[in-house]
Parts: structure tokens; C-alpha cells; sequence
């Protein structure tokens, strides 16, 4: 056996294989023992608030490291540049398991961004408690800030501020 006729029955073994492989992926319905992995999705995507806030004071969002790849993304800024975003932001409550403190979580976009610190979450627990509202989805002013690259080389952080009063309607 030659050379040629060598790589010419390895060439058309590859093409049997290759054939096979199509064939055998087939459409969806035809590969019902193919492995289906679980649609991605955003349970926040389409949130609907029911009382914005008025403009106010400034609230710091508390961040412990874990939303920073949303917030790169929310804000849209390129690397070594800060972000400079006004946006919506709204606030969700969630509860843990039994024996936890409930969280309001921030979020924009359908990226949860951080969390309220207990200390600002107070008044508006108790605000909504008032207004028979207490889980109720709400909004208000938000800026997404900081970010970038320094001069010394180091990546700053985000700040998110929201633009709240909760004593105003």
C-alpha cells in the first residue's frame, strides 16, 4: 500500500466520522437522549415597581465583591475608564432562610447590583409596613459612579448611590 492510498483511506474514514457525527446530532427533536442543559433566566428582568421615590438623600449601596461583574456590565464602561451612569435602580426585598434578616437588594437593569445595609433598610421597611405594602417591589434614582483604572495602576471601586427620601410621596 502506498502513501497515497493511505492518506486517501484516512481521508474518507474522517469524512465517514464527520458524516456519522452530523447525522446523529440531528435537529432537537430527533435527539431526545441528547443531554438538555436549563434555559438561562432573569427573574429580574421585568420588574414592575409600585411606588417610586422621591428624590432626596443619598444612599450608599453596601457591596461585598460579589456584584462586581454586574455592575461592570450595568455600567457599560470600558476598561481604565469610570463609569458616570443615571439610571433606575429598584428595590427588592428577599428573605433568606428561616431565622435570617430580610435584604433589599438593588437592582438594575435585571442585575442585582448590592444590597441596602440594615441601617438604611429600616426606614423603608417601615415606611412600606405603613403603607400596607411590605413587599412590595419599588424604585427610585440611582447612579452608578467610580470604577476605572487609577494612576497608580489599581482598580478603583463602583459606588452606587441611590437618590432617596422616604418620607416623601
Amino acid at each position: 500500500m502506498g502513501y497515497g492510498q493511505i492518506l486517501l483511506l484516512f481521508f474518507m474514514g474522517w469524512l465517514a466520522y464527520l458524516a456519522y457525527w452530523l447525522l446523529s446530532r440531528g435537529p432537537p427533536a430527533r435527539r431526545s437522549w441528547w443531554p438538555t442543559r436549563p434555559a438561562l433566566t432573569n427573574k429580574w428582568k421585568n420588574l414592575r415597581a409600585e411606588k417610586h421615590w422621591a428624590r432626596g438623600e443619598n444612599v450608599q449601596v453596601t457591596d461585598d465583591g460579589t456584584q462586581t461583574a454586574n455592575i461592570y456590565q450595568v455600567a457599560g464602561n470600558f476598561f481604565g475608564d469610570r463609569a458616570d451612569l443615571n439610571c433606575i435602580a429598584f428595590l427588592v426585598h428577599e428573605t433568606g432562610n428561616v431565622g435570617t434578616k430580610q435584604s433589599v437588594s438593588v437592582i438594575v437593569n435585571g442585575l442585582v447590583l448590592g444590597h441596602l445595609s440594615p441601617r438604611d433598610a429600616l426606614p423603608l421597611q417601615a415606611r412600606l409596613q405603613e403603607a400596607g405594602m411590605a413587599v412590595a417591589v419599588t424604585s427610585c434614582e440611582a447612579h452608578v459612579g467610580g470604577g476605572g483604572t487609577g494612576l497608580d495602576g489599581k482598580k478603583r471601586r463602583y459606588l452606587i448611590s441611590l437618590d432617596v427620601n422616604w418620607f416623601e410621596a
